[in-house]
């Protein structure tokens, strides 16, 4: 709010030297110029954020992979003895609340998680060292191995998801285009002044609210839309 009542203040003041008389002359170049790099800055806006929300969803439906998997993995577990079953539930259990509890701060700040990568680790050991004294538990074994195989797989896939982040020169570019497009409509030579501040201003609110959801889903894990934990919560259950 600050910048716009400064620019407002600043619009009004250039009206009196004359910059305003001098661009009149080039308003039909203005024109020209206003127009392709509000083209160009709206494809490379929607570029940006169909990357994005790519990796948004991305990391959203492998964290429900991932999950499932080790439902999957809690429900065989019923076949081994009472010990191998014990060992991978609480192993499970260990990972969820680890997930739950630190890892969406990690992620969050692009870091990974050693203790959750120690809990996952817990859990294959604990599939790995289940006892086979029968053959339904020999099959039970065989089919278990194969889901922890495949929720590291979705485990890897979302960690590699989640710190991924838009590269700053594209950040940059985006940010110096917006830049541009508020200068030229700023020096726009309008016919009321009043009439180019609220253009300048409705132009800054759009710039500002694209910029915000670019920011936000960005990051899945703070803001205001978020991937949800809440599928490791419901292992927990």
């Amino acid at each position: 709010m600050a910048l716009l009542a400064a620019a407002a203040v600043a619009a009004w003041a250039l009206r009196s030297t004359g910059l305003y008389v001098f661009t009149a002359h080039e308003s039909e170049g203005l024109n020209t110029v206003i127009l392709l790099m509000g083209s160009i800055y709206s494809v490379m806006f929607a570029f940006v954020i169909f990357v994005i929300w790519t990796q948004f969803t991305d990391v959203e439906n492998f964290v429900m992979r991932e999950c499932n998997s080790l439902s999957d993995l809690l429900r065989f577990s019923e076949h081994l003895d009472d010990e191998g079953r014990r060992a991978v539930r609480r192993a499970v259990g260990d990972y969820a609340h680890a997930v739950l509890k630190s890892e969406w701060r990690s992620l969050s700040a692009r870091r990974r998680d050693q203790r959750c990568e120690k809990a996952f680790a817990e859990i294959v050991d604990a599939v790995l060292s289940a006892r086979r004294s029968t053959a339904e538990e020999e099959a039970a074994f065989q089919r278990l191995t194969d889901i922890a195989q495949h929720a590291g797989q979705h485990r890897d896939e979302r960690i590699t998801k989640s710190l991924t982040r838009i590269p700053s020169t594209l950040i940059s570019l985006v940010h110096t285009m917006a830049r541009v497009l508020l200068l030229l409509v700023f020096v726009y030579p309008f016919h009321q002044w009043l009439a180019g501040l609220a253009c300048f201003m409705l132009l800054a609110l759009v710039l500002f609210l694209a910029n915000l959801v670019m920011q936000d889903t960005d990051n899945p894990f703070e803001g205001v839309c978020n991937v949800s934990p809440e599928p490791f919560g419901d292992l927990l259950q």
